[in-house]
Parts: structure tokens; C-alpha cells; sequence
């Protein structure tokens, strides 16, 4: 039987033709639907949407699900690209939480900023301060969830690992299985599964 997999990724909305970590979860996406795979996953862009449907979705609203996502999954797969490390959204400020959408009013935020407070059950401490990728990450490694890496290459670029997953790591809190370039060729017709198969299945 698959296990339950989470697709943890982040690119520009709307898309456009610099944002390649989209044409990795797209791929992902294939293993789901194509039935010789044999995998179960959610990408994180899925629950995005759904949440976003909802009448005053926060950004907190959309880390929370996430993380609920994240809590009944086995493995996270963290897709890496030459933008990760600097990506940013999802941030919210020490008092309130952005509406998903622009141009509503902002609301109280439901996690709190202080890591010593608990937070709901989809949530982390101080989980309204962190990008929706790291949110994500860092739910993975509180829930004792295994992790793999996988870069938007055809190289290990471990200089696009962001600061605060390297933090994670080295302090014992990640669970990593797996860490390696997701494409094997330049034209993308190759990628890692039969490399990362066993983890999911």
C-alpha cells in the first residue's frame, strides 16, 4: 500500500517561465495519476486552492490545512529550487495574520509569534513569522514525519538548501530519507523515482 505523501513546494503565482519548481510538482503530479506508480500524494498547491475557496481565508488558514495534510502523511517530499532560500511568502507581521487574497482587511492571526505557546493542531510556535515552505518543513520535523529532498536539477545543489532546514537538520529534528537531484537529462524526460520508489510504497 502507498504511503500518504506531502508535495511541500513553493514558485511565483501566477505562474510563469521562471518558475520551474511548478514543472517538478506538475511531474509528482503524473506518478499520482499514472496508475503503475502507485503513490498516494497532496500536493501543496492543491490544498492552497481549496482553502483559498473559503470566505476570509488567512494565510494561517492555509498553513493550518496544510499542516493537517502534513499530520495524516508519512513522508514530505521539500522540493528545492535556486529561489527557495529567499522565498518568503506566507510571512506575516508581529500582529496579524494578510489575507490570502490582496486587498482585504487584515485578521488576527491564529498562531501565535512566541515559540514558547502552543498552537493549533495544524500550526507550529511561531508559525505566522515563517513562509508557507518552511511552515511546512518545520510541521514535518515537529510531527516526526521522514522527509526527502529533492533539487530542480539534474545536480545535488546543496547551496539552495535554505539557512533554517540546514538549523533543522543539524540539530537532530529532521528525519531525512532521501536527498538528490530530481531530473536525470537536460530535456526532463528522466527524474528520480526509480530512485525514491521504496520510500513511497
Amino acid at each position: 500500500m502507498a504511503k500518504r505523501t506531502f508535495v511541500s513546494a513553493d514558485w511565483k503565482e501566477p505562474y510563469d517561465s521562471h518558475s520551474w519548481d511548478k514543472e517538478v510538482v506538475d511531474r509528482i503530479r503524473k506518478w499520482r495519476d499514472d496508475g503503475r506508480y502507485g503513490v498516494d500524494i497532496i500536493c501543496t498547491d492543491e490544498v492552497h486552492k481549496g482553502v483559498m475557496e473559503k470566505p476570509d481565508c488567512r494565510r494561517c488558514d492555509i498553513k493550518g490545512e496544510c499542516g493537517k495534510q502534513i499530520n495524516s502523511s508519512s513522508v514530505v517530499i521539500a522540493v528545492i529550487g535556486d529561489k527557495t532560500a529567499t522565498k518568503t511568502a506566507g510571512e506575516c507581521d508581529e500582529a496579524s495574520c494578510s489575507p490570502a487574497y490582496s486587498g482585504q482587511d487584515k485578521k488576527t492571526c491564529k498562531y501565535s509569534t512566541s515559540p514558547a505557546e502552543t498552537t493549533a493542531e495544524g500550526g507550529v510556535a511561531g508559525g505566522n513569522k515563517m513562509s508557507y515552505l518552511r511552515h511546512e518543513i518545520t510541521k514535518a520535523a515537529s510531527a516526526k514525519k521522514s522527509i526527502i529532498v529533492v533539487f530542480n536539477s539534474m545536480l545535488n545543489q546543496t547551496g539552495w538548501i535554505p539557512s533554517w532546514y540546514t538549523t533543522l537538520k543539524d540539530n537532530g529534528s529532521i528525519k531525512e530519507l532521501w536527498r538528490g537531484p530530481f531530473w536525470k537529462d537536460k530535456e526532463h524526460d528522466k527524474d528520480c523515482y526509480p530512485d525514491i520508489k521504496g520510500y513511497l510504497q
